[in-house]
């Protein structure tokens, strides 16, 4: 068993124990259950979610959610195994491939994933770790045995916060910046003049009426007057959205970020992106390879959703 110093004491011996009878349980018939555990330093976590990634592709990931320590204990977190996300990056049973690096962190928000890379609901947490690499493993052993990281240091996410933005008359292409309390088209856009709400189906190349809002994704809206667009939620902070060859319209965090630092992991990956100006209701371009005084734009902003055309399947990943 792999454990670092940090998680030999006494406070922490009897989650360890409980964690490592899980272990023993679910590797029962399965030598490659390879499970992975730790502890959070509160004893308020219960229901946040953690996420699990391997270094070497962190656009890959899988979601636990923390479990209660029990009374007078801290609460801890378990992952039952970890042999599909190890399969499907190139990881298997034999020397000299069965060593990997892995990072857990807990993020404000982001969306749920399965061990087999389905992804579910969005979430929110209340905490996240102070830094990754607080909660990293180091050399873990593909054999079967359990893996625990180092104690994750938690810190506060940010209180919930409003968003604004000018619409105009006629069509406007934006995005989610915060994780609203309820994503259906009529309350984030409550108070919103418009009569028609579109996203683009990349699998189809359709558009489609949009009854709820996603994160992530970018929405074509209709406004029949010039209005002010505001809602509340809290900091989309992290995204993970796969993209199709072809078109996709895509939605953004709550921050704003130079063009090429923003899509990073997928550079290489586009031939444009494509941005929609309300004002003359046309498109704007930015091409990475051509020169700078033919693009017009060069930043990636909050509340803004854009068009990216994809050369193959990618994932654009980023984080605020």
């Amino acid at each position: 068993m792999h454990i670092d110093g940090n998680m030999r004491t006494t406070r922490n011996s009897i989650v360890i124990a409980i964690i490592t009878l899980i272990a023993m349980i679910a590797m029962a018939g399965s030598a490659s259950a390879d499970p992975a555990g730790g502890q959070v330093n509160s004893t308020a976590a219960e229901g946040q979610i953690v996420t699990l990634y391997l270094d070497v592709n962190p656009s890959d990931y899988v979601t636990t959610r923390v479990r209660d320590g029990g009374s007078g204990n801290i609460d801890y977190y378990y992952f039952s195994s970890l042999a599909p996300l190890l399969n499907r990056n190139g990881f298997s049973m034999n020397p000299p491939n069965n060593y990997y690096n892995a990072t857990i962190e807990m993020r404000c928000t982001g969306y749920e994933r399965d061990i087999d890379g389905n992804i579910g609901s969005a979430y929110t947490n209340t905490l996240k770790n102070t830094t990754p690499t607080t909660a990293h493993i180091v050399n873990a052993c593909y054999d079967g045995t359990q893996d625990v990281a180092t104690l994750m240091e938690l810190e506060q996410c940010a209180a919930g916060e409003t968003f604004s933005k000018p619409l105009c008359e006629g069509w406007n292409l934006i995005s989610l910046p915060l994780v609203p309390e309820n994503n259906s088209a009529g309350a984030v856009l409550s108070g919103v003049s418009c009569d028609a709400v579109y996203r683009y189906n990349a699998t189809s190349k359709q558009f489609e009426v949009a009854d709820v809002m996603n994160l992530g994704t970018g929405y074509f809206v209709h406004a029949t007057a010039d209005c002010t667009w505001e809602y509340s939620g809290t900091p989309y902070t992290s995204m993970d959205v796969s993209l199709e060859q072809g078109l996709n319209m895509v939605g953004w965090l709550n921050c704003s970020k130079d063009i090429d630092d923003a899509l990073s992991s997928i550079s290489g990956d586009y031939y444009y992106v494509a941005r929609w100006n309300a004002t003359v209701q046309r498109f704007e371009m930015y091409n990475p390879r051509a020169p700078a005084v033919f693009n017009d734009f060069t930043t990636i902003d909050r509340g803004t959703g854009y068009f990216i055309s994809a050369r193959e399947g990618c994932t654009l990943s980023e984080s605020c």
